[in-house]
């Protein structure tokens, strides 16, 4: 066993992430690196740095204090700020975050949504469809406020009016503006929600 680290109390039924750095040691016979043992390759993430090498380790405690054990390198604890940095520095990660990007934007241009019943595009180029619609349809909420009727009058009167769209399933539909706006507000979650799975 050769590593510096403490563990952090906490459930050892709990998963977390760890991060570490560790440098190769070269015998006469090999190279010793890091080995996967106990977890397996999704589990450890390593990028080579000018330094050494930075990894990260998603386990609970057990599995990664077996883990530590098992290595032949010296492993040390670092923060992920320092993880963070490391991986920024190594050209294993400007690779992967290049298809990443590739994979997120495809994702995004296919990208989907349902709102009573009738599937809607959810990318860029059909929101700003959306976009152009709900402007449209806020300035004239405003001028019928400020023509003296109720704000429920208003909405009514603006937003449960229908326009035609055409869905996903390439027909036109009479869809009422209130749907549009819940339409780019799914399409808002789910962007997002694609964003943070490639962060």
């Amino acid at each position: 066993m050769r590593h510096g680290s403490k563990v952090t109390h906490k459930n050892s039924k709990e998963s977390d992430m760890r991060y570490f750095s560790f440098v190769d040691e070269k015998t006469s016979d090999a190279t010793l690196s890091l080995v996967y043992h106990n977890l397996p390759n999704d589990k450890i993430k390593i990028y080579p740095t000018a330094e050494g090498k930075v990894c990260s380790v998603d386990g609970t405690d057990e599995e990664i204090l077996e883990w530590l054990d098992a290595q032949v390198v010296e492993m040390t604890d670092i923060d992920v700020a320092a993880f963070t940095l490391g991986k920024s520095q190594s050209e294993q990660w400007m690779l992967e975050w290049q298809f990443m990007k590739k994979q997120r934007a495809s994702e995004l241009t296919i990208a989907t949504v349902v709102v009573n019943s009738i599937e809607y595009d959810a990318d860029e180029t059909a929101m700003d469809r959306v976009d152009r619609i709900l402007t449209l349809a806020n300035w004239k909420f405003n001028q019928a406020v400020a023509g003296g009727m109720t704000a429920a009058e208003a909405y009514a009167a603006v937003y449960k009016t229908t326009v035609v769209w055409k869905g996903k399933d390439n027909e036109f539909h009479d869809i009422q503006i209130e749907s549009l706006a819940k339409a780019q507000e799914a399409a808002i979650n789910k962007m997002k929600t694609v964003w943070e799975k490639y962060e």
